[in-house]
């Protein structure tokens, strides 16, 4: 079947664990993957993280090749201080640092604008999401837009223009961000500039599992408040003359664990006689922590000795669940650290790696396998985050957190937009991202 989709919407729901969805939690995406096409193997970047993620999908491009190595990040040789991605500004202070090489291949914004076609891109998510998807897009004369950061949009005329129609509050909406996200696109991209791709993206899911978890009856309401916009999005597609050019992808970036236990790596460390923190301003210190569920750690030095004995320190840990750093020769799936796996097998290497990663692992209590409904109980290091035991977290590679999902709708949708979205990672135990899809059938 020849492939004539020209348009691609993308619906992206920010941590949706995809064994979580049933028809009685999201009944429009659960009859979108009934009617046509999904992906079980779709995986995620490593650290599964949001603004690392949407790099990726944005790139086609893991960590290792585009640069953006997680939410946060440490590039030697450049500041003692981490890369930070959660504003605007936090990028382009990182860009001038890096002489305009902060993400370091092509993005989808800039292919488009290079073939003279439209791109958008409308969030209801953090300030720092708009810039990972539509990076620099906004000199291109591409379309940006955030709902909840409704200063954060361009071009000027249309951000007015959406800002009045919408009624969107100066300050941002604070409910009802998925639909009106939708809104926007519906009545002010659309139908002036038909882009030949857009990316609308929703952060209320991960939000709520953060705060609530897992198991959460605000969980459940805010996933279905998504399904009704996955509703809306079907039926405004069915309804436009051009329906059957444009193909639909409902995708996530990650999943969620249950945060079973916390620790400060970074103090563990300096408890037993090391010289650690998050950053290298203190003259003293040897290593650099990166927080999460995969921390990072960067020796202000070449000190293989050091390193292992990090590495034995941190393997005696009850929350040791894993080890990870750079290959020790190409193609090698060992790390140069002995009892380390090589990071290239996640996509994670490359110059801006750190020398190790450890991977925190599952609490004592927690001996069950990854099962829909269950909380998996992980350990997890808060960084200066303020999330808390019970709550939800994502970052590492264990099924179920760095598991996101794909669901896509069209005629001959999987040939019509899996090529330029698809997040080329290859996790051992993905936090996945499954993808969803379904052919239009012809009447």
């Amino acid at each position: 079947m020849a492939n004539d989709a020209r348009h691609v919407v993308v619906l992206g729901i920010d941590g949706l664990r995809p064994d979580l969805v049933a028809e009685s939690t999201m009944p429009h995406l659960a009859a979108l993957a009934s009617d046509g096409t999904w992906s079980r193997r779709h995986t995620t970047v490593f650290p599964s993280e949001t603004r690392g993620a949407l790099t990726a999908l944005a790139t086609g491009a893991t960590a290792q090749v585009n640069g953006i190595a997680g939410n946060q990040f440490y590039i030697r040789g450049t500041s003692p201080d981490q890369v930070f991605t959660e504003t605007t500004h936090d990028w382009w202070a990182a860009d001038e640092r890096l002489a305009g090489n902060l993400v370091k291949v092509p993005s989808i914004s800039e292919v488009l604008h290079q073939a003279g076609r439209p791109f958008a891109v409308v969030t209801s998510s953090g300030p720092g999401v708009l810039p990972a998807l539509n990076w620099k897009g906004q000199q291109r004369g591409q379309t940006g837009f955030n709902v909840r950061h409704p200063q954060i949009g361009y071009p000027h005329s249309f951000a007015a223009r959406a800002h009045r129609s919408l009624k969107i509050p100066a300050g941002g909406i604070s409910a009802d961000g998925p639909m009106t996200a939708f809104r926007v696109f519906e009545r002010e991209v659309w139908p002036y500039d038909k882009p030949a791709a857009t990316i609308l993206w929703c952060t209320e899911v991960d939000s709520v599992s953060h705060l609530h978890g897992l198991q959460s009856t605000q969980l459940r309401e805010i996933m279905r408040a998504c399904d009704d916009v996955i509703g809306e999005l079907r039926a405004w597609r069915d309804a436009q003359p051009e329906r059957d050019s444009i193909t639909l992808f409902i995708v996530s970036d990650h999943g969620h664990v249950t945060i079973g236990g916390t620790v400060n790596v970074a103090d563990a460390l300096c408890q037993a006689g090391f010289k650690a923190a998050a950053s290298f301003n203190d003259h003293a210190t040897q290593v650099l922590v990166r927080p999460g569920r995969a921390v990072g750690l960067w020796l202000k030095h070449d000190d293989p000795a050091l390193l292992r004995d990090i590495r034995d320190f941190m393997m005696e840990q009850v929350w040791f669940g894993g080890a990870f750093s750079p290959a020790s020769e190409p193609g090698s799936t060992s790390g140069t650290l002995d009892g380390s796996l090589a990071l290239e097998l996640l996509g994670a290497g490359g110059e801006r790696a750190p020398g190790l990663f450890v991977h925190l692992g599952k609490t004592p209590a927690d001996n069950q396998t990854d099962q829909a409904g269950h909380v998996d109980s992980v350990f997890y290091d808060p960084g200066d985050n303020d999330l808390r035991i019970g709550g939800g977290t994502h970052g590492g590679c264990i099924a179920a957190s760095s598991r996101p999902f794909s669901r896509a709708t069209a005629r001959d949708s999987r040939r019509a937009g899996f090529q330029m979205l698809r997040v080329q990672s290859r996790t051992l135990r993905p936090q996945s991202c499954h993808c969803w899809a379904s052919k239009r059938r012809r009447r």
